[in-house]
């Protein structure tokens, strides 16, 4: 059954292109509404808020000693992230259920600084977020040597390339390790969030609260690892030293090389480090030109499924006599369109926290 007698060709490829945003839409909802359950630290009442949380293992080398790592088969939301965003236990409960507004503020100010949003396709973005309770880290220090645990953990579910043709734990097949990796600067710098200041925002003119007046106010600690190997350059917090927020007195760094900057700030900072990498080694950007055109790449895939689901859309219009010899293409688009993108902008339909701001 086809459409293509009843319509002429660029009618047909115009309807073939809304179903293609409409597939893209939902798909955006879909992964934008489970990241804004990832940003939500854990809670026994909602157990929808899945973000990770920093546990211990006895340490098969050493038995009766316990070592850092994060829930198995969850290893895969570091893939493709630029750093780890690791939530103290002060700065998460203070959080409450405001984690979708701090990913808000960060997926704006990430956006603002690549100058285009992240690509979900590849799981692109600026941060993991991991809870740490004090049991298992009290100070940066101690942050940092988890984290080199749980890089370890990490990079081997990519070097050991062993699960192919499985599940993670929310039920998506695992992702190709050609395309998702863990970038070097994930190994290299991480970001520490633990004092959650609460704002009482007001309504702009727009009618929304933006989620950038409470970003403005949040700060964050970056901290250098060591493990720069990987990288063109080393990191420096030279550009960041005008901009310096005081540090608490009562924290030991010791020798490591830490600054905590406003959390914008320390976005945009990130941002620009992968911008330098992905400068400095163009074969391993992984939306590039050279790759990005394989036929099992995320971006060809998204548009597989966009194409086989917008033919199944009008198969059904036509099967359920929706589409008749004489019906306007308004009324098709009326039958086949869950989201009207020939009348409304596609934000219309960006879902909680991605909009501009909240009512």
């Amino acid at each position: 059954m086809d459409v293509s007698p009843l319509f002429s060709p660029e009618v047909v490829a115009e309807l073939r292109e809304d179903l293609r945003k409409d597939w893209f839409i939902t798909a955006n909802d879909e992964y934008r509404l489970e990241l804004e359950n990832i940003w939500s630290p854990p809670n026994p009442l909602h157990p929808n808020h899945k973000m990770l949380e920093l546990e211990s293992i006895e340490n098969p080398q050493k038995p009766g000693h316990r070592i850092p790592y994060i829930d198995t088969w969850m290893e895969y939301l570091f893939y493709n992230k630029a750093t780890v965003f690791y939530c103290t236990q002060s700065a998460t409960s203070m959080i409450g259920r405001d984690g979708p507004v701090i990913l808000g503020g960060v997926w704006n100010a990430w956006s603002d600084a690549l100058s285009r949003e992240p690509q979900i396709q590849l799981d692109e973005f600026f941060a993991v977020p991991v809870s740490v309770k004090e049991k298992y880290a009290k100070t940066v220090p101690g942050i940092l040597r988890a984290h080199e645990h749980i890089c370890a953990q990490v990079r081997k579910t990519v070097e050991q390339n062993n699960r192919v043709n499985t599940l993670t734990k929310f039920g998506k097949p695992w992702p190709n390790p050609r395309y998702f990796k863990l970038h070097s600067i994930c190994e290299a710098l991480i970001v520490v969030f633990d004092e959650y200041k609460f704002v009482a925002v007001e309504k702009h003119a727009d009618g929304l609260r933006h989620y950038g007046d409470v970003a403005q106010n949040q700060s964050i600690i970056l901290a250098r690892t060591g493990h720069e190997d990987g990288l063109s350059a080393p990191i420096s917090f030279e550009s960041l030293k005008n901009k310096a927020l005081p540090l608490a007195k009562s924290e030991n760094m010791g020798t490591v090389d830490v600054i905590r900057i406003p959390l914008q700030v320390g976005v945009h900072f990130v941002a620009n480090l992968i911008l330098r990498e992905e400068a400095a080694f163009p074969e391993s950007v992984v939306a590039g030109p050279h790759i990005s055109r394989e036929a099992e790449h995320p971006f060809m895939k998204w548009e597989r499924e966009a194409h086989d689901y917008g033919e199944k859309r009008l198969v059904n219009a036509l099967a359920q006599d929706k589409v008749k010899p004489f019906t306007t293409v308004e009324a098709v688009k009326k039958a086949v369109l869950y989201h009207r993108v020939d009348i409304y902008p596609p934000e219309t339909y960006s879902p909680f926290p991605f909009k501009i701001g909240w009512v």
